[in-house]
Order: structure tokens, then sequence, then C-alpha cells
């Protein structure tokens, strides 16, 4: 993952418009996008025909994992990493088994020194608007080589703040692709997502 990747997060969108909303952040140069599993069925069918439409054209993960049995769908679904609202070891230390990228959701130093433990270099902090700007600023000082993912209230608002105070991706959610976003959304997706990409390669 490159310094200032945006994920698309993708949640509650009906299979049936998931190949032309894909098409429009791809479009839009993201090609970053990770499925929601709030709702699982909608989600790992989405998943489904985003591989088969877009295989090669896309890094596609899938987000609110808390199993291993739902890793396991995501994976044969065609998933390429898996991303976790919070930390849990055993589950975290599945997904490496199975050689897949893992974004382990964190939101204290004790459990951003457990996923280091494990090697990995890229953790997610959420809510990151709850844990502020001071918390990214501070928490670099012990964990120089960590790179962090800012989940969990991004917008065009403040992405830019979260740029300057150390975060290196972002993940964004219903600011670029709106929940249960349909094709009439499609036009405002590619907006979105030009804007992001504009703020996001401002100097910092």
């Amino acid at each position: 993952m490159k310094k200032n990747e945006l994920i698309a997060i993708i949640r509650g969108v009906d299979p049936d418009n998931i190949v032309n909303i894909t098409r429009a952040l791809i479009e839009s140069d993201i090609t970053w996008v990770e499925v929601s599993l709030s709702e699982e069925e909608k989600g790992l069918e989405c998943i489904r025909r985003i591989r088969k439409e877009f295989k090669g054209e896309i890094h596609l993960g899938v987000g609110t994992v808390i199993s291993e049995r739902q890793v396991d769908a995501a994976l044969v679904a065609g998933a390429t990493y898996i991303i976790t609202p919070g930390w849990d070891r055993k589950l975290t230390k599945y997904v490496l088994s199975k050689n897949v990228v893992v974004f382990p959701g964190v939101f204290s130093p004790g459990e951003i020194m457990q996923a280091a433990s494990l090697g990995i270099d890229t953790v997610k902090v959420f809510p990151a608007i709850d844990l502020g700007i001071g918390f990214i600023k501070n928490i670099q000082g012990p964990f120089p080589d960590m790179k962090f993912m800012a989940v969990g209230g991004v917008t065009k608002e403040n992405i830019i703040d979260f740029k300057k105070a150390g975060y290196s991706a972002f993940a964004i959610g219903s600011d670029l692709v709106p929940r249960e976003a349909t094709e009439s959304d499609l036009q405002k997706i590619k907006e979105n997502a030009n804007t992001f990409k504009h703020l996001i390669t401002k100097e910092a």
C-alpha cells in the first residue's frame, strides 16, 4: 500500500449495483475497495461480482470481519485482504496463517504492540475521529515503523488534518460511497472521489 492511499468502504450496496459503482471508483483512480460484511450475504455477493468483473484491476478487501468463518467465506468469494473492526489476536493470527494481508483494528498502544509482535506493519486506527489528532501524533514516537490507517469519521473537512498528523492511509465510508448507494449516485461518487484525491495530494 502506497503512502496516502484511499480505501473506499462499501456498505449495504445491492449486488446489482456494485459493478458500476466499482467502475466509477476505478475511473476516479481509487483502486482499493473494502466491502463491509455488516450485511454478510450481500457483502459476499458484492465481492464475488467485483472479483469476476475487475480481477487484477483492484485491491479487493473485506471489512467488519469478526470470525474465522467469515475470513474463509470472504477468501472464497475473492477478497485479497482482511480488515477487522477491533483487535483479536487469535483472528489476526488465523488470517496470517492463510498468507493473506490483514489490517487489524486497534484502539490503544497495547493493541499496537501486539500487532507489531505478529509482524503487522499497518494497523487500522478505529474510530479515528474519537481518538483525535493528538493520539496519532503521540503514538508515532514509540512506534516509528508502524503505518496507521485512519478509519471512522474521515471526511472532506478533516482528511488534511489526519494526513498532517501522520496517518498514511485513509478508509472512507459514506462521504465517498453513500451507504446503500445505487447507480443514481455514480456522478456523486466520482465527484467525492475526485475531491478526496485532490485533497490528499496537496502538500502538507
